[in-house]
């Protein structure tokens, strides 16, 4: 029986999800009132690299974060086990964003009453957390044994840099007082993945401290890319159906993030740009591929796989009640696309090929 962990995988995943610095960081004046420049973006890329290394480090060592050990062939997608080990990743870091929202500066280090803290943190065995935390520099007074109840605050240092701090609370506290300000549940994927501090994304920093357009539009799936030609393909496709007259909203699979467009008031969409598990996606909802058969040969070989792949099928099917499903024969066989949890077609885009996608849902979009 294997050992490797659900959580392990999605560890990975979610390190995956943590956005790119680029070379030069453009810092709102409103950041440096502190640090300077250079300082600033110093301690930024440093934090980046440790939210990377601690990721990495769930992944080999998920015990010592407290993270939920069950086995990846013992529980199904759909299972309550699984669905803990995909959001458990994210607990350190919104125990982090906790403390460091929460937390003031008094002389060099960050001090936070650990009732705020408590009062906004969902995170479990904050205990094993904090222990974690100390591996990687940071020192906690006022508390006794890790354990926020045993004392009335807790101070926070970071001895060998304590840029680190300044850094951590900033982008802290405006996340907290723009991104996730009159939000009900901070903790759900649609917000995760947009959180800033989660994803340790630099575009928080271009704006004042009040202002955060941060993950508006197509931004939310490309700036979880790691490739310029996704971030290119995701943006020209963005455009074209945005001038076709599509609105757009964001999703929340769990698998990463998605924007989907609808026409006009349309309740279900019919394109969406997808990260799943890192890669991206374009989802089409083709609810005719037989009226696409025809212009297939006009498009190149990597269209055509996706209409020889042939799903094996979804409980709905089984049990006779799907209805969201297309069948259809291509190539003298029977082919069949489950539509249940998202649209029946989706290929890894390029930009070449956009104005195939666009055709192929003219003519097989509508019953």
């Amino acid at each position: 029986m294997s050992d490797v962990y659900l959580v392990t995988k999605w560890a990975l995943i979610r390190r995956n999800e943590l956005v790119d610095i680029p070379e030069k960081l453009e810092i709102h004046s409103d950041f440096l009132q502190r640090l300077s420049h250079e300082e600033f973006e110093s301690a930024f890329r440093d934090i980046g690299e440790m939210f990377l290394q601690m990721y990495s480090d769930m992944a080999d060592s998920p015990q010592r974060f407290g993270l939920p050990l069950y086995k990846i062939d013992e529980y199904d997608y759909f299972s309550s086990q699984a669905r803990e080990a995909r959001t458990a990743p994210w607990n350190l870091f919104y125990f982090m964003f906790c403390m460091f929202a929460c937390g003031n500066f008094k002389e060099n280090v960050l001090v936070a009453e650990t009732a705020e803290i408590k009062k906004i943190n969902k995170a479990k065995k904050t205990n094993l957390l904090l222990e974690a935390l100390r591996d990687y520099g940071f020192v906690f007074e006022g508390i006794k044994k890790c354990s926020l109840s045993s004392g009335d605050y807790l101070e926070i240092d970071y001895p060998d840099n304590r840029n680190i701090l300044e850094v951590l609370s900033v982008v802290a506290k405006k996340v907290k007082s723009t991104q996730i300000k009159d939000v009900k549940n901070y903790y759900s994927n649609v917000i995760a993945f947009s959180n800033a501090f989660i994803g340790w994304n630099y575009k928080i920093l271009t704006e004042d401290l009040h202002t955060c357009s941060l993950a508006d539009g197509c931004d939310y799936v490309a700036d979880k890319m790691h490739d310029e030609s996704d971030k290119e393909v995701i943006s020209t496709i963005d455009n074209i159906l945005t001038e076709y007259g599509y609105t757009k909203k964001k999703g929340d699979s769990n698998e990463g993030p998605s924007v989907r467009y609808y026409c006009r008031k349309s309740s279900v969409y019919d394109y969406a740009l997808t990260s799943d598990m890192g890669t991206l996606y374009l989802e089409l909802r083709i609810r005719n591929a037989e009226k696409c058969l025809e212009y297939l040969s006009e498009c190149p070989e990597r269209i055509l796989e996706i209409f020889r792949y042939s799903d094996t099928g979804c409980q709905n099917r089984i049990n006779g009640t799907c209805r969201s499903g297309v069948k259809y024969v291509f190539e003298q066989k029977e082919r069949w696309h489950c539509g249940c949890c998202g649209a029946p077609f989706k290929i890894h885009p390029t930009k070449e090929d956009i104005p195939h996608y666009l055709q192929l849902m003219e003519l097989g979009g509508k019953k």
